[in-house]
C-alpha cells in the first residue's frame, strides 16, 4: 500500500477503479462458492460503486453493504478459533505481547477471506484518494479566502 502514497490523484483514482474492476471479475468467477443471491448482490453493489464512483454519495451505502456481506458469509465458514501468539520473546521478560484468536475457516471461507482482504485495500485507497480531493477542496478555499481578505485590505 506504500506505493499507493507517491501516486498522484488522477492515477490514485484509475487504481481504485481498476481494483473494483479486477474485484467484480474475481466475484464474477466465484471461486468463493457463494450462493446465487450474495453473488448478484455481491455483484452489483461492486458495479454501482464502479459506475457512481468511489466517493459519490450511494459509495457508503454499497460499501456497507459488501462488508456486511462478506462478514456474515466468513462468520457461516468458520469452523472454529485457534490461539496465536502475536508479540516477542524477550531473553529478560519472557514473552511481551498478546494471544489472539483467529478464525478457521472452511476452503470457502479462505476464499471469501481473501475477497475481503481486496476489498479492504480497494476501500484504504479510498480513503487516501478521499482526503486528497478534501485536501484539494480546502485548499481551493484557504487560497480563495486569502485573496479576498488580501483585497478587502487594499480597498481599506
Amino acid at each position: 500500500m506504500k506505493y499507493v502514497d507517491q501516486l498522484s490523484l488522477r492515477d490514485l483514482w484509475t487504481r481504485t477503479l481498476q481494483g473494483l474492476d479486477f474485484l467484480h471479475d474475481d466475484v464474477q468467477r466465484n471461486d468463493a462458492g457463494m450462493s446465487a443471491s450474495d453473488l448478484n448482490t455481491l455483484s452489483k453493489a461492486l458495479c454501482i460503486l464502479r459506475s457512481d464512483g468511489p466517493l459519490s454519495d450511494a459509495a457508503a451505502r454499497e460499501i456497507g453493504r459488501i462488508e456486511d456481506l462478506l462478514v456474515d458469509a466468513i462468520a457461516r465458514e468458520t469452523l472454529g478459533f485457534r490461539n496465536v501468539f502475536d508479540g516477542t520473546n524477550d531473553p529478560d521478560h519472557g514473552a511481551i505481547g498478546r494471544v489472539l484468536a483467529v478464525p478457521v475457516l472452511s476452503r470457502k471461507g479462505v476464499a471469501l477471506d481473501a475477497l475481503q482482504q481486496r476489498f479492504r485495500t480497494i476501500l484504504a485507497m479510498r480513503d487516501l484518494l478521499a482526503a486528497r480531493v478534501d485536501a484539494g477542496h480546502q485548499m481551493a478555499h484557504l487560497g480563495a479566502a486569502g485573496k479576498s481578505a488580501i483585497s478587502e485590505d487594499r480597498a481599506a
